[in-house]
């Protein structure tokens, strides 16, 4: 249908939703030929590959580019040991553990003080009769000393007597001995005279009769010498025998009585020192334990940082319950979010340089840990989580080495980048593609 426009005539074709102008006809051809033109095709397939790249690529270059790791390390809860109130001034998040360990103190007046009353009791009770056990073992020992005095005199005068009698006897036996020779000698001379009628033989046996009756006290007297001989070498063994045969040792039997008391008491006294040490120890113990349920600290090794205090100034606790957290400082770790490629290029002990956020200082670490993203460290573990954490990463442990430094600002939480200089983004790629 022709158009009159500025005295021309233009063609223009109609279609079902309108009119359409040569040039709107035109452009569909362009369009068509471009569609059908090799450097398009070559064009969108290079873009394509390299909107692949970029993706496979991007976890790789945002943590080259952008600090998302974050400095941290190992975080330590602790636990209240016993059941009781916390004290109002423990140390606050930040504040460094001194030499003594504390972090909070813990007092339970409440504790049960009757086992260690028992215990004490029991103690005082056993130091008693062990004083009454020495006491009598003193008491013995000094009768057995006076017995044993005793003893040594009765001995000493049973011999000197013996000794006596046996002088006496012995001078009895010799004054007997010559009068039994005159007696005889006269008898001689009376039987003789009988035998010659001078003398009656009355005579001559009266005097016979008296020079027997001398020897039977010679005998007697010579028997009783043997006897007391035997008594005195009786007496050097230690049985002291009595005139009559009987023994006449007293004194020794009640010293071997007082001897036999004096063990007796020793045994016991034994048997006291050894229980008065069992309950010494037991109330020792005891009361260790009364101490220890009674009051208790928070502890942590000495100049780690508390990281934070989980339970209020002052608040009642149960044993087990977490009172506080607490880092050292000494170890310094990089928390860097990798993809999984990454985790799967790197190994342990493999080398990352680090630096932190706001600092120029660049420090060599390695790698620690790895964990894929099904798997990563979180907050139960690690005091500070890299902000590029999220579903999907994977993580990589840094170490970083001993600073002085960096021990003393202990710069847990703060921003990081870090690069791993053994891996690239051609490694990354190649990887992806399993090439």
């Amino acid at each position: 249908m022709p158009v009159y426009y500025q005295g021309r005539v233009r063609p223009v074709l109609l279609g079902r939703g309108g009119a359409y102008s040569r040039k709107g006809m035109l452009g569909k051809n362009q369009v068509k030929r471009l569609m059908e033109s090799p450097r398009l095709i070559a064009g969108l397939g290079v873009a394509a590959v390299l909107a692949y790249i970029v993706w496979i690529g991007g976890p790789y270059l945002r943590s080259i580019i952008v600090r998302d790791a974050a400095v941290t390390t190992w975080i330590n809860i602790v636990r209240a040991p016993i059941d009781g109130y916390l004290d109002a001034n423990p140390l606050r998040p930040g504040e460094r553990v001194k030499r003594d360990g504390r972090i909070a103190s813990i007092d339970n007046p409440l504790a049960d003080a009757t086992p260690l009353a028992e215990a004490r009791a029991a103690r005082d009770a056993a130091i008693v009769r062990l004083q009454s056990r020495k006491d009598l073992v003193v008491q013995l020992e000094r009768v057995v000393n006076d017995r044993t005095r005793l003893a040594s005199d009765y001995a000493d005068t049973f011999r000197r007597q013996l000794d006596a009698k046996i002088d006496g006897s012995r001078k009895i036996v010799a004054f007997l001995s010559s009068r039994l020779e005159l007696e005889r000698a006269q008898a001689d001379r009376m039987a003789k005279l009988a035998k010659t009628g001078a003398s009656s033989q009355s005579a001559a046996d009266a005097a016979t009769s008296i020079a027997i009756e001398h020897q039977r006290i010679l005998t007697e007297t010579e028997t009783a010498l043997a006897q007391e001989l035997v008594r005195l070498d009786a007496a050097a063994q230690g049985i002291f025998l009595l005139d009559d045969g009987s023994e006449g040792a007293t004194a020794q039997r009640s010293l071997e009585m007082a001897r036999l008391e004096l063990e007796r008491a020793k045994g016991d006294l034994a048997v006291a020192q050894a229980e008065a040490a069992a309950t010494q120890a037991v109330a020792d113990a005891t009361s260790d334990i009364h101490r220890k349920q009674s009051t208790a600290i928070v502890s942590a090794p000495p100049d780690s940082e508390v990281w934070s205090l989980i339970e209020a100034p002052g608040g009642g606790v149960r044993a087990g319950t977490p009172v506080a957290s607490w880092i050292d400082c000494r170890i310094l770790l990089v928390d860097v979010p990798v993809s999984d490629v990454e985790v799967a290029l790197l190994d342990v002990g493999a080398g990352a340089n680090v630096v932190l956020e706001g600092k120029n200082t660049t420090y060599h670490g390695s790698v620690l840990l790895l964990r894929g993203s099904a798997a990563t460290l979180g907050a139960d573990d690690l005091a500070a989580i890299a902000k590029g954490r999220r579903p999907g990463i994977g993580q990589a442990i840094v170490e970083l080495p001993p600073d002085p430094a960096a021990i003393a600002a202990c710069p847990v939480g703060h921003a990081a980048h870090v690069d791993f200089p053994e891996i690239g983004l051609i490694q990354v790629i190649l990887a992806r593609l399993r090439l």
